[in-house]
């Protein structure tokens, strides 16, 4: 019942093509004629970028002189000046009246700017205002309705002639600043 074991024969032999010395000596050469043009390429594109600095470090020093000779007045108030080329002249730079108007219209700004910011200080301490008003007001009614209830118990039912309801002189007088605060705030209650 034994079975015999049958091994596979022992690996072949691999036998790779090898390329001759001519053709490693061709590809050798094909190798280094890239790697120069690689590099002649490279030593142009470093060339063309020394040029472009050279050129803008060279605009760079006529904008910083255009800058030292045009004075504080026509300099913005960011700290940076508009880039004008040394040929082009820009319209009205030398009118008084042009930065006048332009001192005017800053200032003018920033006194807008403060006023909003007053005017929004004002909201909040209104609106806080109000909101104090309306918790006094809710404190005053239940005063008042207990005040009603004991008075209700003290002197027993009160019987009256008239359907409307009847409003006591203490709460006109109570109520009196409350219904004020409300027809100017536009409250609805």
């Amino acid at each position: 019942m034994n079975t015999p074991v049958t091994f596979p024969a022992s690996a072949p032999a691999l036998k790779l093509a090898r390329p001759t010395s001519e053709k490693w000596a061709v590809t050798i050469a094909e190798e280094r004629r890239r790697l120069q043009e690689d590099q002649e390429m490279l030593r142009e594109r470093e060339a063309n970028l020394r040029e472009y600095e050279g050129r803008l470090r060279k605009l760079q020093a006529e904008i910083e002189a255009l800058r030292e000779s045009a004075g504080p007045l026509t300099a913005p108030r960011t700290g940076t000046t508009p880039f004008t080329r040394p040929s082009s002249v820009a319209p009205f730079s030398e009118d008084p009246a042009l930065h006048a108007a332009w001192e005017k219209f800053f200032r003018a700004r920033e006194i807008m700017e403060a006023e909003q910011c007053h005017l929004r200080d004002d909201r909040l301490v209104v609106r806080d205002r109000y909101e104090e008003v309306i918790k006094r007001e809710a404190a005053v009614t239940l005063r008042e309705q207990r005040l009603e209830e004991r008075e209700s118990l003290s002197h027993g039912p009160v019987l009256t002639a008239t359907t409307e309801p009847t409003v006591s002189a203490v709460s006109r007088i109570t109520r009196a600043p409350f219904n004020m605060a409300r027809s100017v705030f536009g409250g609805t209650k």
